[in-house]
């Protein structure tokens, strides 16, 4: 529960970084796959949702220090299982405007622009607030 308590800190203070998020899914797993998980609501679907995410501010963090805007196909399959919900969240941040010239090539590579780093990371915080809090819920029930 420290732990949860601790990142929702570091969101509030805008200090989260991606890391942080793939460590704890990453202890969330092998806590599962032990048979004692670390947090009550350790579930496959909210691991996912968090690894997403945190995809997606690795993003920003990335062209924040002028990498490639690209999402190499090779990123992606080391840290997230699901391709399809990064797919989904991406579409989701091209309806809400987040997101701008939107495209998939066959290798599996995403490129899109960021228009406004702020406003995305905002975005990408509040999501991660709330798989996180929902977390936080269950383990004081």
């Amino acid at each position: 529960m420290q732990e949860i308590k601790a990142l929702l800190e570091k969101i509030v203070d805008n200090k989260l970084i991606a890391a942080e998020i793939f460590n704890f899914t990453d202890r969330l797993r092998e806590s599962m796959r032990k048979g004692t998980p670390i947090v009550k609501n350790a579930s496959l679907t909210n691991i996912e949702l968090l690894e997403t995410y945190a995809f997606a501010l690795q993003k920003v963090e990335m062209t924040g220090k002028d990498k490639s805007s690209e999402l190499r196909a090779a990123d992606w399959r080391e840290q997230i299982e699901d391709f399809s919900r990064l797919k989904v969240f991406v579409d989701e941040l091209q309806r809400s405007e987040l997101v701008s010239n939107v495209a998939w090539n066959v290798g599996g590579m995403a490129i899109y622009e960021i228009p406004n780093p702020t406003s995305y990371r905002n975005y990408i915080y509040w999501k991660l607030q709330s798989v996180l809090n929902n977390m936080l819920l269950f383990e004081k029930l």
